[in-house]
């Protein structure tokens, strides 16, 4: 019955004042909220185990080069054999290959993402699928006819959810398939996938020299780590090394999530980041009220003291303030868990942009469960930081100090220590929040506006991918291209065309390349010069604005029939041959692969980003070679030109006049193809600074509140003062000066974490020319002007009272 009366007892004090309760659960539902989003985002994407029985056991293995984990990268068939005959310690190993699937039925064609695997994909998961079967040995075979399982989605969207499904047959990549199998809904494994088909490796036919490479998973064996494996995989890719030395030398392999493989491990650093900061603006919010309560605590100190004088026992006082901060907290903790599931709605509708495909199937942000139950943990922590220290105050406080404790216009020092040290530390962490999330936003800023070396305005692009079977010879792949530039020139609104593997701004594979003259030691490839390596139709940099600074471009003539060539940008000259005083006519080999011809260097162009703008990747030197003479399977198209509503159904329309079973896909202006890759940091960046602009709020409300309600004690010393003579100037300078006083203390406090931070963020993003210094004075005069004006309101209310109504105040 106590705990039921404490309960009522609380809720009368808070529907006292109203005003203070509603804006205390508003600060609390703000901190709680960003931290249930945050952890809910970072969960969904990176933490969250996948949907399968033994998820905590399901890696992949990827590869690393000389230390380097590379991350989600494929190793070589023969590789995976020899783990897999080899390793103790994992289990279940499979693998999977391959990129995109182009279906056709009845003349309408579509795209999607499909792998081939062996059946032991399917087991791997232990999902079943929703109709027929899965493909099995003999669907493997040679010579067997060609099966398919589709995802649940395929089924619905592009079949119309027809009971007959199985056995019926349409076209996947140029090839007559029979679908065998229908996969549950939601089921994507292992990343977006739609279509499955069995593997046509055919192990008796690989070696060394030509093994293909494949994405290889597994499961962890029960009472071994990642740790474990890794050293496990380390000695048997030791092993090979010393065995194949011009192959395997500097190469290992070890293990990671799935999880970890898409988003790649170097954005665990952004995300320790932005829990720390979602963490702080949490702690923020309960300072902030924790404060508040402090101060409605010292009101009632003299009822508190009389009340324990009376006998009443310490814990049921400690108890009866515990009940005001928990009903705070629980409905901050409700008011925040719908604004977090308000803000993961949004988040999805963004990640649709951020992800060029479509996102892995464990991409869905929501409130489930296991949130709710760690928002009860954080309300139930944020109710004992915020009214701990308040019912701690009260009840260690000797009753007779506080009885004696001045009149009500005195404020105990102790307890103005500890007002003034909350002020101090909100101060900090605002400072320290807003300034990470302005350096983002400066580091988005700078890169948007960087010069990608190419003319982005007014290109239309989409993607093609020619399957095996329609398009068999280099002779297929030439004939296509010609004759789809040549259809696209044909247009009116068609002002140029191009044909590239990789467009400016896009992930792009990089090769080892052997420079003719140059001296490098074979039995280790690492030491060879690294490039991107781009191929590009005759006319394709004419139309993104490139023009040679040295030499000549690709043109025509640079076909199958002549002397094969390369175009270099200028980066590669400046790290491979910055001393070579005429570099026209060098030859490069490219190491791997079966191409080992020369290619003579004709022509040198300005430095172009074939990736993101951010890291090694914006400074990696790119090679481009003649699409005639290096024929591609999946290239981007491109036009030039002003009506971009004709422009986006040109290509589509184009490639359907040439074969009508080959989908144009990922449409897109050239301009949302390179903003792509700042969408995902302008997102992290208005997370930060909504929690800084967030944090410097609750600070500013928390200093206005903690001065105000010590102004109002000192009613009658402000009185006093203002009868001995002071001004109201003096006065309004004394109150300015102790809160600018905490402001400085503050400021100073946050200089650590801004120091460690801000160079970790600009190693990351490679970013340069960032004045630090100016950051931190702007960051610095913002809370400054929010402290000065938490502190001259509540003053210029003091300084209006005349000084026998302060002093009748006592």
């Amino acid at each position: 019955m106590s705990m039921i009366f404490d309960l009522r007892y609380a809720c009368r004090l808070l529907l006292k004042r109203p005003g203070f309760s509603v804006f205390t659960m508003l600060i609390m539902a703000i901190g709680l909220g960003m931290c249930i989003y945050m952890y809910s985002v970072i969960n969904g994407l990176v933490l969250k185990p996948l949907p399968f029985e033994d998820a905590e056991r399901m890696v992949v293995v990827s590869p690393s080069i000389n230390g380097v984990r590379l991350g989600d990268s494929p190793i070589s068939y023969m590789d995976f054999t020899d783990m897999k005959a080899k390793s103790q310690r994992l289990e279940q190993l499979g693998y999977y290959y391959g990129d995109v699937a182009n279906i056709s039925l009845d003349g309408q064609a579509s795209r999607y993402i499909a792998i081939r695997s062996e059946p032991d994909l399917f087991s791997y998961t232990g999902v079943q699928p929703e109709l027929g079967r899965i493909y099995n040995a003999q669907d493997t075979g040679e010579g067997a006819n060609p099966v398919a399982v589709i995802s649940h989605e395929i089924w619905q969207n592009y079949f119309g959810g027809r009971q007959d499904i199985l056995d019926q047959s349409f076209i996947v990549n140029g090839i007559s398939t029979r679908i065998i199998g229908v996969m549950p809904e939601g089921f994507a494994f292992p990343m977006n996938n739609q279509i499955w088909q069995p593997s046509t490796l055919n192990p008796r036919h690989i070696t060394v020299e030509n093994a293909p490479t494949i994405q290889i998973f597994g499961k962890i064996k029960r009472g071994f780590s990642a740790d474990d494996v890794d050293a496990e995989l380390k000695n048997i890719m030791d092993a090979r090394a010393q065995q194949y030395p011009e192959i395997n030398r500097g190469r290992s392999a070890f293990v990671m999530t799935f999880m970890d493989s898409f988003m790649g491990e170097d954005s665990k650093p952004i995300f320790l980041i932005m829990l720390l900061a979602v963490g702080l603006v949490l702690l923020l919010a309960c300072c902030n009220v924790g404060n508040m309560l402090l101060v409605r605590a010292i009101e009632r100190s003299k009822e508190t003291a009389i009340r324990i004088a009376h006998g009443a026992p310490p814990l049921r006082v400690v108890l009866q303030m515990m009940w005001e901060s928990a009903i705070i907290c629980c409905m901050g903790g409700l008011i925040g868990l719908l604004l977090a599931g308000w803000g993961l709605s949004l988040t999805n509708k963004l990640i649709v942009r951020i992800v060029p495909d479509q996102p892995p199937f464990w991409w869905h942000l929501g409130i489930d469960t296991g949130t709710v139950i760690k928002t009860f943990v954080l309300v139930a922590l944020a109710s004992l930081i915020t009214g701990a220290l308040p019912a701690w105050k009260m009840v260690n406080s000797n009753v007779n100090d506080v009885l004696r404790d001045g009149t009500r216009g005195a404020q105990s020092r102790s307890s103005s220590r500890i007002s003034r040290a909350l002020v101090i530390f909100e101060v900090a962490l605002s400072c320290a929040v807003l300034c990470i999330g302005a350096l983002l936003s400066l580091v988005v800023v700078q890169a948007s506006k960087i010069d990608y070396g190419v003319q982005i305005q007014n290109i239309w692009s989409a993607k093609v991918s020619l399957p095996d079977r329609t398009y068999p010879t280099a002779l297929d792949s030439f004939n296509f291209d010609n004759r789809v530039v040549a259809e696209l020139k044909s247009q009116p609104s068609v002002e140029q065309s191009g044909l590239i593997s990789r467009l400016p701004g896009e992930f792009t594979p990089t090769s080892n390349v052997e420079i003719e003259g140059a001296s490098y030691l074979r039995s280790n490839r690492n030491q060879y010069p690294r490039v991107n390596d781009v191929i590009a139709y005759p006319g394709t940099l004419e139309a993104l604005g490139v023009r040679a600074e040295t030499g000549r471009l690709l043109t025509m003539n640079d076909d199958s029939r002549s002397q094969k060539v390369v175009v270099v940008t200028r980066s590669f000259i400046d790290r491979y041959l910055p001393d070579e005083p005429v570099p026209i006519g060098k030859k490069i080999r490219w190491v791997e692969g079966d191409d080992r011809d020369w290619y003579t260097l004709v022509g040198i162009i300005p430095h172009i980003i074939q990736g993101r703008p951010f890291g090694h990747t914006k400074e990696m030197p790119t090679a481009y070679r003649s699409m005639l003479q290096a024929p591609q399977e999946q290239m981007s198209i491109l036009v030039k030109g002003v009506n971009h509503e004709d422009l986006s159904h040109i290509i589509q329309s184009s490639v359907s006049r040439i074969d009508n079973q080959l989908p144009a896909y990922q449409e897109k202006t050239l301009q949302e193809v390179v903003g792509r890759n700042t969408v995902g940091l302008s997102y992290i960046s208005i997370l930060f600074n909504m929690f800084g602009i967030m944090a410097v709020l609750l600070a500013g409300s928390g200093i206005y509140g903690v001065m105000a309600k010590s102004i109002h004690q000192r009613y009658a010393e402000l009185g006093t003062r203002r009868a001995l003579g002071a001004t109201p100037a003096n006065i309004l300078s004394l109150i300015l000066m102790q809160g600018w006083w905490q402001l400085a203390i503050g400021l100073v406090i946050s200089l650590p974490v801004i120091a460690v931070v801000t160079p970790m963020i600009l190693r990351i993003f490679g970013s340069q020319g960032i004045a630090l210094t100016a950051l931190f004075v702007a960051t610095a005069l913002l809370i400054a002007v929010v402290v000065t004006v938490a502190t001259l309101v509540p003053a210029r209310r003091a300084i209006q009272i005349q000084p026998i109504d302060a002093l009748r105040h006592q």
